[in-house]
């Protein structure tokens, strides 16, 4: 019965080329639970057919009957002679009895027909520790193939085994090579590890930065939705305006250029909003008042008490301030409105872009006479800008931009917001 024994270095080849991740399991045959005294009657109907014979073989050893065991353990092994397990159970009932060498044979025999059989590698090496080396290498192999630290560990330890019992054995260059294979494998490992404990921890800061800041939109735009502001804005008007005199036959000209007078507009203003989800939406009330200082002409001198001996009149020369009265400003005011939506929020940043539009007037105030009409400016186009949020504050910095209207033209503006 006992098959001629592998060499380690047979075996140790049939390790190195494993391949499958796990160690492939062998055929077996499962067991009744019947006792032999219930199946043993039956055996003569039975003799050709093996995986009963197991049952009835290993129903006997369990009652420490080993001889019949073997009996029909031994027929079931010459009707299925490549089968690995019968030949591990007549090994483990050898090994029951004593019987190391028997026991052994029968081990190498099974790992002959099936060499990733664990089990049997396991309980061969206790008899023979030169097999440490084979089941070594086998674990290295599974633990190459699959990084697993359990593995590795196994293998490890079967290789150290070798080496400190067979220090100037065969394989002993073998098992040392291994050996430092596998702690590099371990520090690559761990190294990989760390990496990927340091990327699931920046994953999940990130993931947490991200649901803050979600969050903090969410509060941003449901809670204190009321807005209240002050901001500064200047205009540069796309068109000019004529003032139109009241009475024409009293002023040399009878239209006065908004631009000759001031060049730029600038308002401050007072505004009141509401948020609505990503929506914001505000009125403001401008106000302002421009510097002018340049003068117009009025067309009677006589009227105004000119010295009339200058003839033919010649405005230039007149001095009087009556006579050349005075724009000391260009009063401008509007009522505006406006739909901006929050296209980006990161704390403390926000972008929105939107539509606006507004009505207003300007006139010279050349007080005391007010010889001219007053204008109406009024536009509507598009705008956007930038906020940055302080707590329950935001600071704006806008640029808008009426296209259409007699107040077309660009406006920048700076202002700040209280949210309540």
């Amino acid at each position: 019965m006992r098959l001629v024994k592998y060499s380690i270095a047979a075996i140790a080849l049939s390790a190195i080329l494993a391949t499958a991740a796990t160690f492939a399991p062998p055929e077996e045959y499962p067991r009744s639970g019947e006792h032999y005294t219930t199946l043993a009657p039956k055996a003569s109907s039975h003799m050709d057919d093996p995986a009963w014979l197991f049952d009835l073989g290993w129903a006997y050893f369990e009652e420490g009957m080993n001889d019949d065991a073997m009996r029909y353990l031994d027929r079931a092994l010459e009707l299925r002679p490549k089968m690995a397990f019968l030949d591990a159970k007549i090994g483990d009932v050898f090994l029951s009895m004593g019987e190391e060498d028997s026991a052994a044979s029968h081990y190498e025999a099974a790992l002959n027909k099936h060499y990733e059989y664990i089990e049997v590698w396991e309980k061969l090496v206790e008899i023979r520790p030169a097999y440490y080396a084979n089941l070594g290498l086998l674990y290295s192999e599974k633990a190459t193939d699959s990084d697993d630290a359990a593995l590795i560990a196994k293998a490890k330890d079967y290789l150290g085994r070798y080496v400190r019992q067979f220090p100037d054995g065969e394989f002993a260059a073998q098992c040392k090579a291994a050996i430092s294979r596998l702690d590099l494998q371990e520090r690559q490992n761990r190294s990989h590890e760390s990496l990927e404990s340091e990327l699931r921890s920046a994953q999940a800061k990130e993931a947490k930065r991200k649901a803050d800041q979600k969050a903090a939109v969410e509060t941003f735009r449901s809670q204190k939705p009321f807005l209240v502001g002050i901001g500064f804005y200047s205009i540069g008007m796309d068109n000019d305006q004529d003032f139109l005199a009241k009475n024409p036959d009293e002023v040399i000209d009878d239209t006065l250029s908004l631009k000759t007078y001031a060049t730029s507009l600038s308002e401050f203003g007072a505004s009141f909003g509401y948020v609505m989800g990503p929506l914001f939406l505000r009125s403001s009330f401008q106000y302002g008042s421009n510097s002018s200082g340049k003068n117009y002409f009025l067309r009677d001198p006589v009227k105004y008490d000119i010295d009339s001996t200058q003839t033919p009149w010649d405005s230039t020369l007149s001095t009087k301030d009556d006579v050349r009265p005075k724009v000391s400003s260009v009063d401008t005011w509007r009522i505006t409105a406006s739909a901006d939506y929050n296209l980006y929020y990161r704390d403390p940043v926000l972008l929105f872009a939107g539509v606006q539009a507004g009505i207003g007037g300007a006139r010279l105030n050349d007080s005391p006479y007010d010889n001219f009409e007053g204008v109406t400016l009024a536009g509507a186009g598009l705008g956007g800008g930038i906020m940055f949020r302080f707590s329950d504050f935001l600071i704006e910095f806008a640029y808008r931009r009426n296209i259409v209207g007699s107040a077309a033209g660009g406006a920048i503006t700076v202002a700040g917001s209280y949210k309540f």
